[in-house]
């Protein structure tokens, strides 16, 4: 489910699906107990280069949110409509 929550999101226009997909394995992971290599060097660095270990702490803390149903924002984000550039239009008609 981290996959779907993280279309909740707008990391894809951020990030490479790639590291969103690195990030989901991370998470699903660690809920797991599955212990993934680190040594000789993190797994992640296979798919997606090194020093983006920033970029996956900030997509594993975004995704996470969307479950915190305690913040407002983020319930209001779910329903949001996506404004489009065109006119008298949006993305959810």
């Amino acid at each position: 489910n981290y996959c779907n929550d993280s279309c909740h999101l707008d990391l894809c226009v951020h990030y490479e699906p790639e590291v969103i997909a690195c990030a989901a394995i991370l998470m699903s992971s660690s809920n797991l107990n599955v212990e993934l290599p680190i040594v000789p060097r993190p797994w992640w660095e296979v798919f997606i280069g090194p020093d983006r270990n920033w970029h996956l702490s900030l997509i594993c803390n975004s995704i996470l949110a969307v479950g915190d149903e305690n913040d407002l924002d983020i319930r209001r984000s779910k329903y949001a409509f996506i404004p489009s550039l065109m006119e008298k239009t949006s993305f959810n008609d």
